[in-house]
């Protein structure tokens, strides 16, 4: 018999650990495999798609699809096999995919994660053995995906062209905003395992719809409902819209009192006459105005409405100091939702909320954003947050 020693592979997401098997020195070395490169997705409202890497599979006799359910998002109980997966054998072909099909369309949330049966049958990966191993490869997966839609485009509503104490903290609502997007994205998906969309990724935004490609300013005013559409279009249940707040003051417009500060969540009619939907935005308010307390940028509270219970805009001053921020649904004069954006998510049959996280012309808001990254991480952990707890993937606060 001669010792050999297994070289530890390294994949994707997480470190493989070696084994020490005594083999047969004329035999065919027998090596567990630890597949890391599992991505979960939204298939549909009943089903969520699984792939992972191929390079094993030269190794690996089958894969194993394991699954277990959840309690505020931490896997918990029994790995059941819910599938199992032969290998081609061919390494570095086309990923392993695999659905896995629910048996309704409510929101459900998983931990997945893949265990294998070695080329010559001789090591099992469920073996209880492996099981530390295997469970840090182990990521989450539901049948939820966001629409996540970062606020404008450029570098639009800035104070760049300002010097003295009111151009002390440069800041941009477009450039911002796209920093809690990336931020909500990598949250949901990390934390929660929820699938999402972002209408843009960078400065510029582009959108298709109906063979036509909208850009930038078209899609920030006269064409803005197609961001709203992508929701529909994506295959989202939810779409969220990221802002920052300015009052209507036009004396020192960016020099306003911290008092100012509150948040405000709009939502559009279809989000206002479902439970879910106003849940979220009580939950996103209320998480958000917690943080924003304990950062020092705000003191005012936030009011939690019910289903078909928003507050009226037309009631509310968008520029009072020591307000409370609260749920909103504006109208226009026709009746529909003010917001173009909301209007677009609205015609399309999707819940959908812009989230006003503070006012950028307070300084002490403009000063928290540029001492560090905290502002823009913990907002998108808060909206996170507020989402996943809506959809019933969390009952507890963090803030």
């Amino acid at each position: 018999m001669i010792k050999q020693k297994i070289i530890s592979k390294i994949l994707a997401l997480c470190m493989v650990t070696s084994l020490v098997n005594s083999i047969n020195a004329t035999s065919e070395m027998a090596e567990p495999v630890y597949v890391t490169a599992l991505i979960t997705s939204k298939a549909s409202s009943k089903s969520i798609k699984l792939s992972w890497d191929s390079s094993q599979d030269s190794y690996v006799n089958c894969y194993y699809i394991m699954r277990r359910n959840t309690k505020e998002s931490i896997g918990t109980g029994k790995w059941q096999t819910i599938a199992e997966i032969e290998s081609d054998d061919t390494a570095g072909d086309s990923k392993n995919l695999y659905i896995d099909k629910l048996k309704s369309s409510v929101p459900q949330q998983y931990e997945y994660k893949i265990c294998t049966l070695s080329k010559d049958k001789t090591i099992d990966t469920r073996n209880q053995k492996y099981e530390e191993e295997t469970n840090k490869c182990a990521v989450l997966g539901t049948n939820i995906k966001i629409c996540i839609d970062p606020g404008h485009y450029g570098s639009r509503n800035n104070n760049y062209n300002l010097k003295g104490g009111n151009g002390k903290y440069p800041y941009s609502e477009a450039k911002f905003t796209l920093k809690i997007g990336k931020a909500l994205k990598k949250e949901l998906k990390q934390t929660y395992g929820i699938d999402s969309y972002m209408t843009r990724t960078g400065n510029k935004i582009s959108l298709k719809y109906k063979k036509k490609t909208y850009t930038n300013a078209k899609l920030d005013k006269s064409n803005i409902a197609i961001r709203g559409y992508m929701a529909k279009i994506k295959g989202c249940d939810f779409f969220i819209s990221l802002h920052t707040n300015m009052a209507g003051r036009l004396k020192k417009p960016w020099n306003q009192p911290k008092s100012l500060n509150k948040v405000y969540v709009f939502v559009n009619s279809v989000a206002l006459k479902s439970s879910r939907g106003m849940k979220i935005a009580d939950y996103i308010g209320s998480e958000l105005t917690a943080y924003n307390k304990a950062a020092g940028i705000q003191n005012a509270r936030f009011v939690t409405r019910r289903k078909n219970k928003a507050a009226n805009y037309a009631n509310l001053i968008n520029d009072i100091s020591n307000g409370n921020g609260t749920v909103v649904h504006r109208r226009s004069s026709s009746g529909k939702d003010y917001y173009g954006v909301l209007r677009g998510v609205s015609e399309k049959g999707v819940k959908g909320i812009i989230v006003e996280h503070a006012f950028h012309d307070t300084q002490v808001m403009r000063r928290h954003a540029n001492t560090s990254s905290d502002l823009y991480q913990n907002w998108g952990i808060c909206d996170a947050e507020g989402i996943a707890r809506g959809f019933g993937f969390i009952n507890t606060s963090r803030f």
